[in-house]
């Protein structure tokens, strides 16, 4: 008896492994597509697209345009140095990438990125994002941050009835003012103004802010800000004694929750691109699935990434190039909903924004949902049901299972047929027939025939007993319609006066804006935030006829010196639909020093001495008579300033701390060396050395008003 056991798990095992074998074999002959991802192993990207990918994998693979079965693969690739893992992206022959996660990683590396020369998806919600890409290939997977700005205004404005509204920014950060600017101009258009809008430079001033904070009294304070820092932020506000509502954006991260006491959570406004705690049939799925699959919660990133996979396949089904047919999507169903790349912006595939409110234990309550700027009823997100009929025990006939979130039931076996209704996942619908391939299943549906793809199904059952049902009429394309003229927002010029800029007196950038399309624009905004001081500006355009250009003023104050640039961006909300929506950033350079009290040249020989100001009233620097240094007179002093050059220099790069020798030795003046100066009478000012040649020393200096 035993040896007729070991016997029989011997064949079992035989058996076990012959299946194996053979599965291996037909994977390795099966066409594979491989998608680069820029994250951790574990990440958020790199968890939510292997979600995605093992279903379409277990399904079968995805059926291209030509019927070829198609697996998916990801090709990892840490974001510790981008340079070393796109070029590994680039010898692995990808069809697209994911990733990066964070704004400022695809900011900084765009012309990197666009190298890969094929689509990049990204979670990266930055405004400025799409506007900064030249080649078309970048996708956002997200809604960008304004219409998280947008979302929370509607609610609390016309939900809450809210009017007192105080931001506070903390740090200057891209993301950071990005979502405050967005923010303040949602709000404003909905007819309140952030008052008062407070900056924290740095964690001693958290104090003042929470006194001004606390004296302004408004009915919600909006934070904006690095988790932590926020974190600690909120923290002593609380403890300061302010009772009112807040709302922070970032609420789930661990360092904002290490931060801030658990009872302190409760009632947090916030908004995601997809809460977790989401009821509708296509997030319960997907939440159970990845929780079984990686034992924790998924992150809307992590949502975003898995809706990036099937939009692929989506686009890998259809004819044509992968980007083009990615643009041409719509009505997508995703687990943060509906995707519509072809009617969104140029880049853009979800336009998908709650609104939540922590409770008691800080998990997120769903208050409001957004597509765009439409608000969807509460109820669309709790009475979608998944239905399950009940299988039998053993299927009669051909019986296929829907295995997508949602599988569409066409007139016809092919994409050019209409869409009659759709099935969810975990249906099992009765087989009646096929084409002549069996690529395309028949159903009874709603009365009449449908058909339904096979290539992300589960069949059980002998296809080859179904009958072969004649597929109708390809239906005739429509007609393309006239596309109406539309409007075209384009800035030719901008500059400033004075220039260059004087710290603390205000300045005027003069903005020429012109509608280049071929219908007139409605009202749009055009702004910009000034660097070093975050200094943010912004006027706005009533309308602009087709054809017509108009002047509009920037006006701000700057407080330190030196040479900047600045995106000036014109439709700023993105209210005018456009030709093109991609032209719409100047980018502008300016200066900010001090006014110049005199510039020349001399040359000093032994025992001469220079007055920068030439007011002949006391030196301030003499070539000493043994020509072996440069001494500074009557309380000037002098330092060598490293990597500086005369052109470049301006008033702030001139610092006592570090200008404060009096006396510099011959064999440091070399030729090209420049030296600041704090003169006698207390001015800042450089002098470059331009040689020293027979015990004489040539300078040239420029000296700036105190």
């Amino acid at each position: 008896m035993r040896h007729q056991v070991l016997r029989r798990l011997t064949v079992l095992g035989l058996l076990a492994g012959l299946i194996v074998a053979l599965t291996a074999v037909r994977a390795q002959g099966q066409p594979v597509f491989r998608i680069g991802v820029l994250d951790d192993t574990l990440g958020d990207i790199a968890t939510g697209a292997s979600l995605a990918v093992n279903e379409i994998n277990t399904a079968g693979g995805i059926q291209g345009a030509d019927g070829t079965f198609f697996r998916l693969e990801l090709v990892v690739q840490p974001t510790d140095n981008l340079a070393t893992s796109v070029a590994n992206l680039n010898q692995a022959a990808i069809i697209a990438a994911l990733g990066p996660e964070s704004n400022a990683a695809v900011l900084d590396n765009l012309p990197l990125l666009q190298s890969l020369n094929v689509p990049v998806l990204t979670p990266a919600t930055v405004d400025t994002l799409l506007t900064s890409d030249t080649s078309g290939r970048i996708f956002r997977t997200r809604a960008a941050e304004i219409l998280r700005g947008r979302a929370l205004a509607d609610y609390l404005i016309n939900d809450l009835q809210v009017h007192r509204i105080a931001t506070v920014q903390l740090g200057f950060d891209i993301d950071i003012t990005a979502g405050v600017i967005g923010f303040s101009e949602a709000s404003r258009a909905l007819g309140v103004t952030v008052q008062p809008a407070l900056i924290i430079q740095n964690p001693n001033d958290n104090p003042t802010i929470i006194a001004q904070v606390i004296q302004a009294n408004p009915e919600i304070v909006v934070l904006y800000g690095e988790p932590g820092a926020t974190g600690n932020f909120y923290e002593s506000l609380r403890s300061a004694g302010w009772s009112g509502l807040t709302a922070y954006n970032d609420t789930r991260a661990p360092a904002f929750r290490q931060a801030v006491a658990a009872e302190r959570l409760a009632n947090i406004i916030s908004t995601t691109t997809w809460p977790f705690t989401a009821r509708d049939a296509v997030s319960s799925t997907f939440r159970e699935n990845y929780i079984f699959t990686f034992g924790s919660v998924p992150t809307p990133i992590a949502a975003a990434s898995y809706d990036a996979v099937y939009l692929l396949a989506e686009a890998i089904r259809r004819p044509g190039e992968l980007q083009n047919n990615l643009l041409q999507l719509q009505n997508v169903q995703g687990v943060q909903g509906i995707l519509s790349p072809a009617i969104l912006g140029r880049g853009e595939t979800s336009n998908n924004v709650a609104v939540v409110q922590l409770n008691q234990f800080g998990v997120p309550q769903v208050l409001a949902r957004f597509q765009g700027t439409e608000r969807i009823p509460l109820d669309q997100l709790v009475t979608r049901a998944t239905p399950t009929p009940a299988a039998t025990p053993t299927p009669q006939g051909v019986v296929a299972t829907i295995t997508r979130a949602i599988q569409n039931v066409r007139s016809g076996p092919g994409l050019s047929y209409d869409v009659i209704g759709q099935l969810n996942q975990g249906e099992q619908v009765q087989i009646i027939g096929a084409n002549l391939d069996f690529s395309w299943l028949v159903i009874q549906f709603r009365g009449q025939q449908g058909w339904i793809s096979r290539a992300i199904l589960e069949v059980f059952g002998n296809l080859n007993s179904l009958p072969i049902i004649q597929p109708p009429p390809t239906p005739t394309p429509l007609p393309s319609p006239t596309v109406p003229p539309l409007p075209d927002i384009v800035i030719d010029s901008a500059f400033v006066t004075p220039s260059p800029i004087i710290p603390n007196v205000p300045f005027t950038v003069s903005v020429t804006v012109r509608n280049a399309g071929g219908a007139n624009a409605s009202q749009f905004a055009v702004a910009a935030t000034f660097p070093p001081n975050t200094v943010y500006a912004s006027a706005f355009v009533p309308g602009l006829g087709a054809g017509q250009s108009t002047i509009v003023n920037l006006v701000g104050t700057l407080v330190n010196t030196g040479f900047y640039s600045v995106a000036i961006v014109a439709d700023l909300n993105n209210e005018v639909q456009e030709l093109n929506e991609t032209n719409n950033t100047l980018n502008f350079s300016y200066t900010i020093n001090r006014p110049t009290i005199r510039q020349a040249s001399q040359i000093l020989n032994p025992g001469d001495t220079l007055d920068l100001e030439g007011n002949a009233v006391q030196g301030d620097v003499n070539w000493d008579a043994s020509a072996t240094a440069l001494n500074a007179l009557f309380g000037a002093r002098i330092a060598v300033l490293a990597n500086i050059n005369l052109g470049t220099i301006h008033w702030d790069l001139i610092d006592p701390n570090i200008v404060n020798l009096t006396s510099i030795p011959a064999a440091n003046l070399i030729p090209g060396a420049v030296i600041g100066i704090i003169t006698a009478d207390g001015n800042r000012g450089a002098m470059r050395v331009d040689s020293l040649a027979n015990n004489q020393l040539a300078l040239t200096f420029i000296v700036f008003q105190q």
